[in-house]
């Protein structure tokens, strides 16, 4: 009840603010916020900025959403994860709001995150289940290359424009525009960037394949999100960048192009899929290739207007999708009809049945990921395999003491040395994550691992320019208090006797699921979740990477990466999966 107040009471004040931007003659509105961080290389503020495009979602957002949480009050009864469920709503509710108000795109990237976060434990919300746990690690694997994309964005622009650029500011072609062709490489690199970040969120062609994969979340959840508001973010996010890229015509081809391929490929794939979940989510990735399309003509209100009506048609098609299976099922028992004979000579039979086939494997876009994205840092990380508690204490501890002492005493080393030894411990910290990105054996070694490479990070950092002690200090604060937890519950985990290995999902989480809360916190905070000191800090000392480093860049970028991917999996191996009864009584066999 409380969550459809709430629900209510955001209509009600999305009613007022309408009515009071209406009279205002509809000028964007940009509320400056409280400044988190000020210093005199960058600052973190947090500013809201409301426009037509905004105002348009959040009325469909507040609609959808409430209209799901009155449906799930029955779907979901006596479910066991009934109020968990809520809770993820409401939170991903709010992540939403954050997106859709955000006046900068600091602001906006919590928002992103908060979704990323919400998505991934609605994902597997059946968490006793193998495939919803699996599949929402696959998900929060590219979620996790769109928020890396997003954050190099923000650290491009910091370093081109000075300072944080608000979207009022945006609008206005003489603070950007002229930027933007002065410079031939953040006429590319920023926009690339953001088209990047758009199309795994929006699941666009290469990305496409996590969007059917997302659906085994609850049947609401996959109205809601994956069907309707979460997956059109991409599309809300490149109108609200469209300063950066409209007047590059080729950005413009570029989102054109992959919305054309997506269209054509989702099209097919959803002809032939044999589950109304996979055909839905198909479906709406082929409306939203179409946006992409009229978002490349410039024609913004179109594609808010397409985006209403496919979110509205998308959740009402999932939310009826148990009724029509059943009927379905019963007309196909009583009403069968055997297909034609299909012909396999001649080459447009040959031609069909390349692309049936094609379309019937989704056109391997799951495999190529899997193949040509993970594979690489899999087989890369067991070089490594030597990488043990042994080299961990005597080498790896050592040398990052001494780097500590060279980053104490830096004004006494030579400026030749100093010049390379970013590089060399940026190239350290990712050996260490590409090791604990393919552990297994022990849960323990790999958060060490985790820790020991974001210390390492923080070296690359201190190392590179010199700048304020207290950003190193404010980065190094949330990266130790997390890891502190996290050694904490792993040690209670290991008291009690559970086995620590991450061989397997062992689903600790319905025994102790207090311990798993206070992980996820912990994992969070290590991972650098926005708001955190380690994400305040991260983004700080990332400004003063320099734009000519290209090297430590793609370091930093990897080990980003594969930072969080290390630790959702972490997480997800020692809490989620199928329950193992280790005490429970059991019956015995008669003689």
């Amino acid at each position: 009840m409380s969550s459809i107040i709430g629900v209510w009471i955001n209509f009600v004040i999305l009613i007022v603010i309408s009515i009071n931007w209406w009279l205002s003659g509809f000028e964007p509105i940009l509320i400056q916020g409280p400044m988190v961080y000020h210093s005199e290389e960058s600052e973190l503020a947090i500013n809201l900025f409301l426009d037509g495009y905004g105002l348009v979602y959040l009325i469909v957002a507040t609609i959808l959403t409430g209209e799901i949480i009155v449906f799930s009050r029955s779907y979901l009864h006596r479910e066991s994860g009934f109020k968990r469920f809520f809770t993820n709503v409401k939170f991903f509710y709010f992540g939403l709001i954050i997106v859709l108000l955000a006046g900068n795109l600091e602001t906006l990237f919590v928002g992103w995150e908060i979704i990323g976060v919400t998505s991934f434990f609605l994902i597997g919300f059946y968490r006793e289940r193998y495939l919803p746990v699996k599949n929402a690690l696959k998900v929060v694997s590219l979620y996790r290359i769109a928020d890396v994309a997003l954050l190099l964005a923000i650290w491009l622009c910091h370093h081109y424009f000075g300072q944080s650029i608000n979207f009022l500011d945006g609008n206005r072609t003489d603070i950007l525009e002229g930027h933007m062709l002065a410079e031939p490489f953040y006429q590319y690199a920023i926009p690339v960037m953001f088209l990047l970040a758009a199309m795994v969120k929006s699941a666009q062609f290469p990305f496409s394949s996590w969007l059917p994969r997302a659906m085994e979340g609850p049947t609401t959840s996959s109205a809601i999100f994956y069907g309707s508001l979460s997956v059109h973010i991409g599309v809300f996010f490149l109108i609200r960048t469209a300063s950066f890229w409209e007047s590059n015509l080729l950005i413009r081809y570029a989102i054109g192009g992959i919305g054309l391929i997506t269209v054509i490929t989702s099209t097919f794939t959803a002809s032939v899929q044999s589950t109304i979940k996979t055909q839905v989510a198909y479906s709406s990735i082929s409306q939203i290739g179409l946006m992409f399309i009229e978002l490349a003509f410039g024609l913004y209100w179109l594609a808010i207007f397409h985006f209403v009506g496919n979110a509205l048609l998308r959740s009402y098609q999932l939310l009826i999708s148990p009724s029509v299976l059943s009927y379905k099922i019963h007309d196909q028992v009583f009403h069968f009809n055997p297909p034609k004979k299909q012909g396999f000579s001649g080459l447009w039979n040959r031609i069909k049945l390349t692309m049936f086939v094609l379309s019937m494997k989704e056109f391997n876009l799951d495999t190529f990921m899997y193949r040509y994205l993970w594979n690489p840092f899999k087989r890369v990380g067991n070089w490594f395999y030597f990488v043990n508690v042994k080299i961990i204490k005597y080498i790896a501890i050592p040398v990052f003491i001494i780097g500590l002492t060279m980053l104490l005493n830096r004004d006494v080393l030579p400026s030749m040395v100093v010049g390379f030894l970013s590089e060399i411990f940026g190239l350290l910290a990712l050996i260490l994550v590409l090791r604990a990105f393919v552990s297994r054996r022990s849960a323990r070694k790999t958060w060490l691992l985790v820790l020991l490479n974001q210390l390492y990070l923080a070296l690359v950092f201190g190392l590179n320019e010199r700048f304020s002690a207290t950003q190193i200090y404010i980065f190094l604060s949330g990266i130790v208090v997390a890891a502190s937890i996290g050694f904490w519950v792993i040690y209670l985990l290991g008291e009690r006797g559970k086995d620590l290995s991450l061989n397997q999902f062992n689903g600790y989480v319905y025994d102790h699921p207090k311990l798993a809360f206070v992980f996820a916190i912990a994992c969070l905070g290590i991972a650098g979740f926005p708001i955190t000191p380690t994400f305040i800090g991260l983004d700080l000392m990332l400004s003063h990477i320099h734009e000519n480093q290209f090297f430590l860049l793609i370091l930093i970028t990897l080990n980003l990466i594969l930072n969080g991917l290390v630790i959702y999996r972490v997480y997800s191996r020692l809490f989620l999966g199928q329950h193992i009864s280790d005490h429970h009584d059991f019956a015995y066999r008669s003689s």
